[in-house]
This record gives C-alpha cells, structure tokens and sequence, in this order.
C-alpha cells in the first residue's frame, strides 16, 4: 500500500501582504517625503512672515493729490496735497486754496478756475508747477466717497467758530455730513476755509484708531476704487499696503498740516518762494 505524503496548501495570503507591503514603501515613501516638503514649506513660510519686520523705503514714499469734488455746484471744491513720508512716519497736508494763482502757462489763472475748465488733468499739471513738485497720484471724491472716508477714520472733534449756517459754534464731533456742511460753508471765507480744511484732515488722521482702519484697509479700498475717479491701480494698493500697514498701526506716525503762505497777485495769492523750500524740506524733498 502507498501512501501519497500531501503537500502542504501554500498560504497566499503572507505573499500577498508582502507584496503589498513592498509596494506600499516604494510608492508611499516619496508621498510622504513629498507631503512632508509641503508641510515643512508652509511652516517655514509662516514663520517667515512672522519673524517679517518691514523696513520702509524711499520708494513707499509718495505725494498725492486729493480734490473733494462737492455734488453741489454752487459749493466750492476742495484741493489738498497730501505727502505721505513712510520713512519719517508723517502725513502732511497742504490746503490749496482756490485762489491760489497758477505759474503754468502764460496766463495767471486760479486753481478753481482751471479744475473747472480742465479737470483733474489741467489741475495736476497746475499744482506740479506751482508748487515744484511731482504729483504721483490723484483721486477725486464726491460725496459719497468722502462721506466713506470720514466715517472710516471715525469723524473728528473740532472747534468749529460762530456764524455758520447749519452749524453749532464751539468744540463738538463732527459726523461726514458736518464735515461737509463745515468744509463747504459759503459763510466761510476762502483763506480762513484753506486753514479749517488743513487741520480737519491732520486732526481726522490723528484722532483715529489705526489699528481699526488697519481692519478696514481692504473693504475701504475696493469699495473707494469703485466710487472714484483715480489713476491708483489695485497694483499700487498692494505694493503701498504693508507701509500703510506700518504707519498706521498703534498709531506711529504724525499728522500735521501746513498752510500755503504767499502775497496779493493778479486777484489771487502767488505762493511765495520760502514756502516752497520749507514745504519741500517737510516733504523730505
């Protein structure tokens, strides 16, 4: 009788695993190195912008012009240079009166009248030359951008003097609307309104919450490009956003205004020489 030794039944389950096991490490390796680079990258990344300390320039430095272009034609228009120096952590306005002569071109024409008949274009190239200086922006507002803007910066207290219609005399806070009310108010003479115009706006800035309107920064831009008339691209905002950024959070910087001083000329004031060196000395120019 013979009998037939049976072979053992080979498991296929331990190659199999083994299989798998093998394959798992060839092709899970480099997923995991992989995703471990990425992770790696994040977090260096991050702690790059953490440890980021912004060290501004002379090229975040920069002048712009701002005209209030009232909706109200029988009201005035409001100019204003505002030099913006991210080095020296300083905003500086320069109220421009609307009977300031301008030294462009052979006739002597005021800044009103030359806004009126040319808009912003002829008024850039007015106060460019008027005041030697170059203008690298320019935006104008209207009502309801201004009124933005107010409110953004949270309004201003202020001295606000007698006899002016619509508005109460003493120190008080003025809201957008009597911002407007004060700024454009016929019962205030042009060069006392050139002054109250300079020192709302050093005053707005300095009262502020810099820290809020860091908050803000975004929302304000994309809803003031779309109410505006401007040649700031969304490329400026973003190359000019972390040296505002810098300026104005815990409130580091300084506010301040200087007024235009000049003589009698042609119906309107020449700006004197000694203004324009000390104005560009402020302006780091």
């Amino acid at each position: 009788m013979f009998f037939v030794k049976k072979r053992k039944k080979e498991s296929v389950a331990i190659p199999f695993l083994i299989s798998m096991l093998i394959s798992l490490l060839l092709i899970g390796l480099p997923v995991v190195k992989l995703y471990s680079h990425i992770i790696d990258k994040k977090v260096a990344n991050e702690t790059s912008n953490e440890n980021h300390i912004f060290s501004p320039s002379e090229s975040n430095n920069f002048t712009s012009l701002i005209v209030f272009d009232v909706d109200d034609p029988a009201l005035r228009d409001t100019f204003v240079i505002m030099r913006t120096s991210v080095t020296n952590k300083k905003f500086t306005f320069v109220p421009v009166s609307n009977n300031i002569i301008s030294t462009s071109g052979k006739s002597k024409t005021k800044m009103a009248d030359i806004y009126k008949n040319g808009g912003i274009i002829e008024l850039k190239k007015a106060v460019e030359s008027t005041f030697d200086i170059k203008i690298d922006r320019d935006i104008t507002f209207n009502d309801e951008a201004f009124s933005l803007i107010c409110d953004v910066l949270g309004g201003v207290n202020y001295n606000v003097p007698d006899g002016l219609r619509g508005l109460n005399e003493g120190i008080q806070y003025l809201s957008s609307e009597f911002i407007i009310k004060l700024i454009t108010n016929k019962k205030l003479a042009e060069e006392p309104r050139t002054v109250t115009v300079g020192n709302i706006a050093s005053e707005m800035l300095t009262q502020t919450s810099g820290d809020r309107v860091v908050d803000a920064l975004d929302y304000t831009f994309n809803k003031l490009i779309n109410i505006v008339e401007t040649d700031i691209t969304s490329i400026d905002y973003t190359n000019q956003k972390e040296a505002l950024i810098y300026l104005l959070t815990n409130n580091q910087f300084k506010s301040t205004y200087i007024v235009p001083d000049g003589n009698s000329s042609d119906g309107g004031i020449k700006v004197n020489d000694d203004f324009l060196s000390d104005m560009k000395k402020d302006f780091g120019l």
